[in-house]
């Protein structure tokens, strides 16, 4: 009996291979859930990479790691490094585009000593998260921490200085003395060489910060030298050590309103300045003074009858007209000078000053209204301008200069004493004394001849013989004309010493030289002290005079 074959097909893949299958599909699996779990990846820029490692070196908030530094290379351009770091996916929402990375190290600086903890466990970086939607994956590494964080409520504002000490960031913001915020950012404006401040004010203290604020920089110790004495008021122990600025209103003076964020104040050296400079309504104009402006200074006061009513802003003030220097050709020996009316100055609404001011100023001026130099300081030669009412001074109008008005002004002074004395002298050497002399020398001899021709008709017979009582008549005349001939002898005597080469002639002359010579001595002096107020103390010469520049 033959036996059936059973023929049966066997599967093409062997089960083995369920082995290898089920493994791939674990590290398929396996590598998904790494990828998912894996967060961002940023790259962060930085001048250098002492103290980080790749591998070890943590980025925290608030000390919770939130990522850690994998690698670390040259940037392309090989002046700066670049760090790769993987953040854990669960703060992806923290990278903002203004957010802040600095590295945590020891530091001792006048905010105080931080950072210790590191000297174990090494640099780490800390990160402050902005306030930005925006996302963004790469950084720069700044060179200071963040000295506010975000989360710190309160009001930015900003200083402006010109003139005042530079201050370092973190310095102190007081208010009577109790600190209420900080220095937060501090850069220095080139073109306009002047410091740029941001503040940080605390809450709720932002609310003291009003429009008619004043800040000044407070050294820790002010001295007052008055005539009631010295005074010497000192500030707390971290103004003294660091200084600080100060905030605060005008005397007698209420609060305007709040400032909004990012508001702009100007930073003056001290409070007495800040007083003076916070004057903010205003009008330009321009004084020609046809004399030296040696000793007037930009800040030197604007005063009508000792009431300061304005500042001198430059001396001389450059004036410029289609690119050319509107002053200094033409023969204008005018050397001009630019001011500022401050109508804060003249009455407490400024608005209805300056109305006034502008409203009246063309009726003063044709009343006699003139600004003059005036000497400040003896000691230092500082001089000011003054305006005043001078009823006999030339005619003037309110000119027109560029965008300026051009206010009349007038010698005075030492000037105005050198040009009368000038006009005296003048007048002395016009006066013609050797005529009037020999006019009275001509008179005189007329009346000599006169007298002879009488005495030698009394002589005659024919008149001796005259009838009684025109004898008598006659004798009177005799003793008359005799008389008269006395008192014409004595006038020839008397203005014999006046004539040419007499000693009363020769005296005159040589009073008129000295009074002449004195006259030429004297104008130097004039001149030294309208140039110099202080050459009776100082005998320095004091610079040059400044000379006109091209813009």
């Amino acid at each position: 009996m033959t036996e059936t074959a059973n023929v049966t097909t066997k599967p093409k893949i062997s089960a083995i291979w369920i082995i290898p299958l089920i493994a791939l599909l674990v590290g398929i699996w396996m590598l998904y859930q790494y990828q998912a779990n894996v967060g961002p990846t940023i790259y962060i820029k930085m001048p250098h990479a002492e103290g980080i490692i790749a591998g070890k070196t943590e980025i925290k908030v608030r000390s919770v790691k939130i990522g850690q530094i994998d690698a670390i290379r040259l940037s392309d351009s090989q002046d700066s490094v670049i760090a790769r770091a993987q953040i854990d996916k669960n703060y992806n929402e923290l990278l903002t585009e203004d957010a802040k990375i600095w590295v945590v190290k020891p530091r001792i600086d006048e905010t105080g000593i931080s950072g210790m903890s590191t000297l174990l466990s090494g640099v780490y970086l800390e990160f402050a998260p902005g306030e930005s939607k925006k996302l963004k994956e790469r950084f720069v590494l700044q060179d200071e921490p963040a000295l506010i964080g975000k989360d710190v409520k309160g009001g930015r504002f900003q200083l402006l200085s010109y003139n005042a000490e530079v201050l370092e960031v973190s310095t102190g913001i007081f208010f009577k003395n109790y600190k209420i915020g900080q220095i937060e950012t501090a850069t220095f404006d080139w073109k306009n060489q002047a410091m740029k401040y941001g503040i940080f004010i605390n809450e709720p203290y932002q609310n003291l910060i009003t429009l008619n604020s004043i800040f000044w920089v407070n050294a820790g110790i002010e001295i007052d030298l008055s005539a009631d004495g010295i005074n010497i008021s000192t500030g707390s122990l971290s103004k003294l050590l660091k200084g600080g600025i100060s905030v605060g209103l005008p005397e007698q003076q209420a609060p305007g309103d709040l400032a909004q964020d990012g508001h702009n104040f100007s930073l003056s050296q001290s409070y007495k300045e800040a007083l003076e400079e916070r004057f903010y309504d205003f009008d330009y104009y321009i004084i020609d003074f046809e004399q030296s402006i040696r000793g007037l200074r930009p800040g030197a006061p604007v005063e009508y009858r000792g009431t300061r009513i304005g500042t001198v802003v430059e001396a001389p003030a450059n004036v410029i007209i289609n690119g050319k220097p509107a002053h200094f050709k033409n023969h204008n020996t005018a050397v001009p000078v630019l001011i500022k009316i401050e109508y804060g100055r003249l009455y407490h609404d400024s608005a209805a000053a300056k109305e006034f001011w502008q409203s009246s100023l063309t009726g003063w001026i044709k009343n006699g209204m003139r600004a003059s130099l005036k000497p400040g300081n003896l000691l230092t030669g500082a001089v000011y301008v003054d305006f005043d009412i001078y009823p006999d001074a030339p005619k003037a109008h309110l000119a027109k200069l560029a965008q300026y008005d051009v206010f009349p002004s007038i010698s005075s002074g030492i000037t105005v004493l050198a040009d009368q004395v000038s006009d005296v002298l003048n007048k002395v050497n016009d006066l013609k004394i050797e005529d009037s002399l020999e006019q009275m020398q001509a008179t005189f001899s007329d009346y000599q001849a006169l007298a002879n021709e009488m005495r030698a008709l009394l002589s005659q017979k024919d008149t001796q013989n005259l009838p009684g009582d025109f004898n008598r008549n006659f004798d009177k005349m005799t003793k008359s004309m005799e008389q008269f001939e006395v008192t014409m002898r004595q006038f020839d005597k008397t203005m014999a010493s006046y004539q040419a080469g007499s000693e009363f002639h020769h005296q005159l002359q040589q009073t008129l030289l000295e009074f002449k010579r004195l006259s030429e001595e004297i104008q130097p002096l004039t001149r030294g002290l309208n140039e110099q107020p202080n050459m009776f103390i100082f005998d320095k010469a004091l610079p040059a005079d400044p000379q006109p520049r091209k813009q």
